[in-house]
């Protein structure tokens, strides 16, 4: 009998998780809602990269035309 309870209260537990688990969170839904996507950061980083690339590839080319006319 004492078993029995156990693995009632067990099996009742594990069937709450997987129910709270598989459930929607709201706070998915307010992210869906504002459009942003899971990779959001990385998406940023990497325009700021190619940003910040092309900011140093013009300095490069500055100092290169400078390099050239002073020679």
């Amino acid at each position: 009998m004492k078993k029995t309870k156990i693995l009632m209260l067990v099996l009742l537990s594990s069937m709450s998780l997987l129910m709270a688990a598989c459930s929607d969170d709201n706070k998915d839904q307010t992210n869906k809602n504002k459009g942003d996507h899971v990779w959001k950061q990385q998406t940023d980083t990497l325009k700021s990269a190619k940003e910040m690339s092309e900011k140093m590839q013009q300095s490069m080319d500055q100092m290169q035309q400078n390099i050239d006319e002073n020679n």
